[in-house]
């Protein structure tokens, strides 16, 4: 759009209208005039010229309806905020007034249609900001006007169209792809045949190859001894005009030339147009470019006659190769589609047999059930082994299955114990027990115990489920173990006075990890030796620092574990069997998941547990802790 300066305004409204018989004049010119015809690619080019307009165009228009989408939600957003001042009843008259725009005066019209500008685009406003709004005057005379954006991004919306047309069209073709199913014999069996095709055809033409060189080699030699041999006849006197002559240069496809000392023609055997002398090249070589028409063999040699002497040349018709060839090729084409018919099927054969195996394990595993297996026998290649990766796959399942479905009884048989005491106190008291005064209390600690036994087992398995689950978070911290042993040792001393515990614990070692974590760990294995181990018996507790580990251990001389138990302590409500550990007092029974809380808070310290015992003996707990600061280097222990 065209700015007008107010000066130029003004001048235009100072001129006198124009008349309008002259503009009827022109008006009249342009009609009575006709236009010079166009030519088909003038045509073709406006055609063209006008669908890239229009293409423009629609980007154009959809590039604006966007900015528009935009720009409205601009508004929207800035219209919604909240006022943060007030404002006095003035002011904010005056911003949230309209803006007006005066025409000159003196016109009633506005000044686009004053100038003959057509649909002037109006640019709409955003909304004044309530806080600062300052009354805007438009100068009299003067209409605001607004440059047009650049079409700046018109290339990018052109690739961006035709990157999401590609896209669709890719995204059209793979539907169809994975619509079309080709099992993997169909696709050995074609790989396969192509693949002795193409060497086939690669055989093939080397052979080709070779023939022709062959025959052009072949040629070559024959082509010495006809000249040794027509030297011989004309040297021995024989007219080369005679029959003899002629029938010998028809057996072998020569064609003779006869020149004297000027090089002019004074024989051919064939009527034709004879080259000149200069013009022969010979000797000829071999193009494998002109194959399978091969060029004509040439030779020269001079000749002494009676008077003077001649220069005789010998040609030698070379078609009869490509008659030869031409001959042999729908041969080798029968061969071809042979040798491909015969290799489809050995391939389609060997793709099969290969692939039985893959089938029969494919029934099979639609009729297995968790607890079959597949069938590993009579196989020594990559199917035996993948047969057995998935029987072991298979085998961690049903034992994950397993461990799951104890892990529910274990825990349902657990909550069902305090549950039942609970519901069977509760009924006493509902009966009668609450007028007796020893009944409540009893029933009430009663409750109260069973219901501390609930809560401690419901953390423990939320412990685990978080364990499992790669949600458990630990509040890792620098701190000194060896004061964190003794006081487990000195609380444990108060509370447990039936033992003789002693301990050996190294001053001033630093380890890296959560305090609460590692303390209710270690309570849990010096609990399993107070349990276990006779009154009066003997419990050490010892802190050495064997680098890169600080290391814990745990011993008593108790009842031990048996060998059948040592590898399973460490599983969820498992319990040792106490005909084989001589365990007879029933409140030792725990329910079995602290020592596998206890290897969890190892383990996500990057520990390790050593369990050494021996039935009757004695049990000894090694914890090894390394000694790791936050940013992994080595801690020293000072």
């Amino acid at each position: 759009m065209k700015i007008i300066s107010k000066d130029r305004i003004e001048e235009l409204h100072s001129e006198p209208p124009k008349a309008p018989k002259k503009t009827r004049d022109v008006a009249v010119k342009l009609v009575t005039s006709e236009p010079k015809p166009l030519t088909k690619s003038e045509k073709k080019a406006e055609a063209e010229a006008r669908k890239r307009e229009m293409r423009l165009q629609h980007i154009e228009d959809e590039r604006r309806r966007r900015e528009n989408i935009k720009r409205k939600r601009r508004e929207k957003k800035q219209w919604q905020k909240p006022k943060t001042k007030s404002m006095p009843k003035a002011e904010s008259a005056l911003s949230l007034a309209p803006i007006s725009k005066t025409a000159p005066t003196g016109s009633k019209q506005p000044v686009s249609k004053q100038f003959g500008i057509k649909n002037p685009p109006v640019r709409q406003e955003a909304p004044p900001s309530r806080s600062n709004a300052v009354p805007l005057t438009v100068e009299k005379g003067v209409q605001q006007q607004h440059p047009q954006p650049k079409d700046n991004n018109a290339h990018f919306d052109r690739h961006a169209a035709f990157e999401s047309e590609r896209s669709y069209i890719g995204q059209r073709i793979n539907q169809l792809l994975s619509l079309i199913r080709f099992n993997i014999t169909f696709k050995l069996t074609i790989g396969y045949a192509f693949r002795l095709l193409f060497i086939f055809v690669l055989l093939l033409a080397l052979i080709y190859a070779a023939f022709s060189y062959y025959l052009f080699y072949t040629g070559e030699q024959r082509l010495d001894e006809n000249l040794s041999y027509v030297q011989a006849m004309m040297q021995e006197g024989t007219a080369y005009d005679a029959p003899l002559f002629q029938t010998y240069l028809t057996q072998d496809h020569l064609k003779f030339y006869l020149y004297d000392q000027n090089e002019v023609l004074i024989y051919e055997s064939i009527a034709e147009t004879a080259p000149l002398l200069s013009q022969i090249e010979a000797p000829v070589t071999f193009d494998l470019g002109d194959f399978p028409n091969l060029p004509d063999l040439w030779t020269v040699a001079a000749v002494e006659g009676p008077t003077d002497i001649y220069t005789l040349a010998l040609q030698k018709d070379m078609s009869y190769t490509r008659n030869i060839l031409e001959t042999t090729f729908p041969i080798a084409i029968v061969l071809a589609i042979v040798f491909m018919l015969s290799s489809v099927r050995a391939a389609s054969h060997m793709a099969n047999k290969q692939l039985r195996p893959i089938h029969t394990m494919t029934q099979q595993v639609q009729e297995m059930s968790i607890s079959t297996r597949l069938n590993v026998s009579g196989t020594k290649d990559e199917l035996k082994d993948l047969a057995m990766t998935f029987n072991k796959m298979l085998d961690d399942i049903q034992q994950s299955y397993e461990r799951e479905k104890q892990f529910v009884s274990d825990a349902s048989h657990e909550l069902r114990t305090p549950i039942a005491v609970i519901k069977g106190y509760a009924g006493m008291l509902n009966r009668w027990g609450k007028d007796d005064p020893a009944i409540l209390e009893e029933s009430i600690q009663a409750i109260l115990g069973e219901t501390e036994n609930m809560h401690s087992l419901v953390e423990s398995l939320l412990f685990i489920a978080r364990n499992d689950k790669g949600t458990l978070k630990m509040d890792m911290q620098t701190f000194n173990l060896s004061e964190l042993i003794q006081e487990i040792v000195k609380e444990t001393r108060l509370i447990d006075t039936q033992h003789d515990i002693s301990e050996d614990i190294t001053d001033r070692l630093i380890q890296y990890g959560s305090v609460d974590k590692l303390k209710q760990a270690c309570r849990v294995f010096i609990d399993n030796s107070i349990k276990y181990t006779p009154e009066d018996g003997k419990i050490d507790i010892n802190l050495t620092p064997k680098p890169p580990y600080n290391v814990l251990t745990i011993s008593d001389n108790g009842i031990g574990i048996s060998k059948e138990d040592l590898p399973h302590i460490f599983d969820r409500f498992y319990r040792a069997d106490k005909s084989r550990t001589k365990l007879k007092d029933a409140q030792h029974g725990g329910t079995g998941l602290g020592l596998s809380i206890a290897k969890i808070i190892i383990e996500q310290h990057g520990g390790q547990i050593i369990v050494e015992s021996d039935l009757n003996q004695g049990t000894t707990f090694t914890l090894m802790l390394p000694m790791q600061t936050p940013a992994g280097d080595q801690a020293f222990n000072r």
